[in-house]
């Protein structure tokens, strides 16, 4: 069996959140940790593998998505017809200059199968975002994409999913303790 730890990042800036995730994550035999590119994954990636006496790995692809020229801005800020687009099916999306959901989950997932797969048999850690970890999720669950957006991803959340015979079962979705 291979464990994936998928973990949100803590709250940017919050150093207390990322070593309360560090220490939750301390008594898990973790073999290796990935992370996104964005800062906040990283430090949260680094405050977790430092107890693990291993460096983060960075992995591109599970950044969050590219919300393209709306990046850095507001929801109520967006033009009027994407805010109604997002509260309707936000799944359909392409951000203007960015991505659609689905090519986040395609990378996201691709990414993931490809960490489990270099892992098989351990626990590996990797620490994303709410949208890339809801994506996979839902993926994993089966759950429509729409519906992936009512999964809850908190800051520093633990999602656990077991790999057997390829297949994943979710043990745990948006948990802040591992069961021992």
């Amino acid at each position: 069996m291979t464990r994936l730890l998928l973990c949100r990042h803590a709250e940017e800036g919050n150093a207390a959140q990322a070593e309360l995730l560090a220490a939750t994550l301390a008594d898990a035999a973790v073999v290796a940790v990935y992370t996104s590119p964005l800062a906040r994954a990283v430090d949260t990636a680094r405050a977790v593998a430092v107890v693990h006496a291993l460096e983060p790995i960075v992995v591109p692809a599970l950044r969050e998505i590219d919300l393209g020229d709306v990046t850095g801005r507001q929801f109520e800020d967006y033009p009027r017809e994407l805010q109604t687009a997002l509260l309707t099916s936000p799944a359909t999306v392409r951000f203007p200059g960015g991505e659609t959901y689905e090519e986040l989950l395609a990378r996201v997932v691709a990414a993931l199968g490809e960490v489990v797969e270099r892992h098989r048999g351990a626990t590996v850690v990797a620490v994303s975002h709410a949208g890339a970890i809801r994506a996979a999720l839902a993926t994993w669950l089966g759950v429509p994409a729409d519906a992936a957006f009512r999964l809850d991803q908190r800051f520093g959340a633990i999602n656990v999913i077991d790999w057997n015979d390829g297949e994943p079962f979710v043990r745990l979705v948006n948990g802040t303790r591992l069961d021992r």
